[in-house]
């Protein structure tokens, strides 16, 4: 049997330095990515939660809440304050909205939905002389973006996108 020759650091053994160098490499570009992909997730850029993860679109005195990311498959929410009014606050969600997302629950329920020619018009009662919050709890039905419109009370409806993740 063979044996290696020595090197001038004293050790006795047969590397491949040239390889070694490579997979160091590719280690540091791996570790890069998966610190990228943390900073990502704090940051909220992968869903339930964090400093980009939601985006608040203003209508008057009230607003509505939607998630910026979400993933596929997974329970979400959107929130909505309705501003105070005539005892009848409405919320109205385009049919774009429904190509992407199940409502599995709407707290507090409506009195009414029906749809109109702007999308589905869910209706509230509501003491007139303070603000209704509304939770509508949802599920992505498939990854990609969602572009759908909102609106408030028959304000006019504003778009907003969802990136849906797999």
């Amino acid at each position: 049997m063979e044996q290696p020759p020595i090197r001038p650091d004293g050790l006795q053994i047969d590397e491949h330095r040239p390889f070694q160098e490579k997979f160091w490499k590719a280690e540091r570009i791996g570790w890069a990515g998966f610190g990228l992909l943390l900073l990502f997730a704090l940051l909220g850029l992968t869903g339930s939660g964090g400093v980009f993860s939601r985006i608040t679109i203003d209508f008057g005195d009230g607003y509505v809440d939607v998630p910026r990311f979400s993933r596929w498959q997974a329970s979400d929410s959107l929130t909505a304050s309705l501003p105070p009014g005539d005892s009848e606050r409405r919320f109205t969600v385009a049919p774009a909205f429904f190509r992407t997302f199940q409502i599995e629950d709407i707290v507090p329920p409506p009195f009414a939905t029906e749809n109109g020619s702007d999308g589905t018009v869910y209706r509230f009662r509501s003491d007139p002389e303070a603000p209704l919050a509304l939770t509508v709890h949802l599920r992505a039905q498939e990854p990609g973006i969602a572009s759908y419109r909102v609106g408030v009370n028959g304000e006019a409806m504003q778009t907003t996108r969802t990136i849906v993740w797999p």
